[in-house]
Order: C-alpha cells, then sequence, then structure tokens
C-alpha cells in the first residue's frame, strides 16, 4: 500500500443513513491514517436527520456529512480508492461492475437494508443496530496491517468481516 492516509469510499444506495454512519466512525475510529468518505447510488436529497442526531449523541462528529454521488467523489479522488465497501446488495452488484481507478480492494458489508427502511417507531433500533454492527468491523478494518499486507490477505479479511 502507498505511503500516506488511506482513501476509503462506503457505498450504498442513497447515501443518508448506514454509508454516512461508516464515513463517520471511520473517521474517528481511523486516528488519520484513512481519508473516510460515503457515496450513493442515487443520493439523497438530505441526511437522515435521525441519523445526525444519533451520532452526535454518542459524541460522533457530524461536521460536512452529506449525501453525494460517486461519480462527485471520484472527481475529487482522481487517483481512486485503496478501498471500496459496499453496504448494500445494489451498491455491491454496481461496484463490482465498476471500472474502479485505483484498483481498490472491496468488500460487501450489506446491511439487511437501510436503517429507515423499517417500521416509523423501529427506525431508531435499526439505525442503533447498523451503528453498532459498522462499529465492530470498522474497529477491526482500522487495526489491520494495511501497509504490511498483501492485496490478496486484505481482500479475504475484509470478506470475514461481513459477518462480523
Amino acid at each position: 500500500m502507498p505511503s500516506g492516509a488511506l482513501t476509503v469510499l462506503f457505498l450504498s444506495d442513497r447515501n443518508a443513513a448506514s454509508s454516512l454512519i461508516a464515513e463517520a466512525i471511520l473517521r474517528v475510529e481511523g486516528n488519520g491514517r484513512f481519508r473516510a468518505c460515503s457515496a450513493g447510488l442515487e443520493p439523497a436529497p438530505a441526511v437522515d436527520a435521525d441519523v445526525v442526531n444519533f451520532l452526535a449523541a454518542r459524541h460522533v462528529p457530524v461536521t460536512g456529512l452529506r449525501p453525494k454521488s460517486v461519480r462527485e467523489l471520484e472527481a475529487l479522488y482522481p487517483d481512486g480508492f485503496h478501498f471500496v465497501i459496499t453496504l448494500s446488495r445494489a451498491a455491491a452488484s454496481f461496484a463490482s461492475d465498476h471500472a474502479w481507478r485505483g484498483e481498490p480492494v472491496t468488500a460487501d458489508w450489506a446491511l439487511d437494508g437501510e436503517p429507515r427502511e423499517t417500521e416509523e417507531d423501529g427506525s431508531r433500533w435499526a439505525i442503533r443496530d447498523a451503528f453498532w454492527t459498522l462499529s465492530r468491523r470498522i474497529r477491526i478494518f482500522a487495526s489491520l496491517p494495511h501497509r504490511k499486507a498483501t492485496r490478496h490477505s486484505l481482500q479475504n479479511r475484509l470478506y470475514a468481516l461481513q459477518t462480523v
């Protein structure tokens, strides 16, 4: 892996909830070793307010979180991404067919749907579950020996994290 911060893209359908949660968590857990970003296949018009409130209540910085498109981020990172982690089946399908610059290590960490796709009174629980699932996976991801491991080894480790 090259020197400097590693760029990680979390990709979801709308980039309004789970991918933004992942981006926010990695910004904290990565200790400056990663550039965390997120995008949606069809970005939502705004961040889910329940997600912002949930993260803020846990003292996770939310400054700058907003829905973005893949094209917007590809323009910001012309050398490509080091990692692309998908959080939905549609995003995984897109990622497998997309011609990524930089040949990123990819992983599919699909959750059981975006947190807002639950009953109205259950949305907070779905956000909480997504937060804790992604927190576990991202903590392990951030602790991996990214610069010492082979691409194949990293790919296998990221694949294994989809069940954590």
